[in-house]
């Protein structure tokens, strides 16, 4: 067997043993506990004044991207309070990346450093 099949086969079961890790199952149950939370009050905040958010997926659709950084846009809060919720938001978002991108990076790392 080639050396690069190896090597990716080797990857491969390293990110897959890291996707079923407590830290990432963990991670990612807190994210999305924080993305429908955050839709469930922001809909509740404007549901009556902004057209925008309609109904929960709405609220839920701009929840997603708020945390993701992303942002389209198309779904804005109104409301001081929203605007507020928003901020929070993209600040967790942040986080929550982040901290995937660390996993990520010393699972790499890690390996790089015992295999040579």
């Amino acid at each position: 067997m080639p050396k690069i099949i190896f090597k990716m086969l080797h990857f491969s079961k390293l990110i897959w043993k890291l996707v079923f890790s407590v830290p990432f199952v963990t991670l990612s149950l807190f994210g999305n506990t924080i993305v429908f939370s955050f839709a469930a009050v922001i809909y509740s905040l404007e549901k009556d004044v902004n057209p925008g958010m309609s109904n929960y997926i709405d609220a839920l659709w701009w929840s997603f991207s708020t945390t993701s950084t992303v942002g389209y846009g198309d779904v804005v809060p109104i409301t001081f309070w929203g605007k507020i919720m928003g901020i929070l938001l993209m600040l967790i978002g942040v986080a929550i990346f982040g901290i995937y991108t660390a996993l990520f990076a010393r699972v790499i790392i890690d390996d790089e450093v015992y295999m040579e």
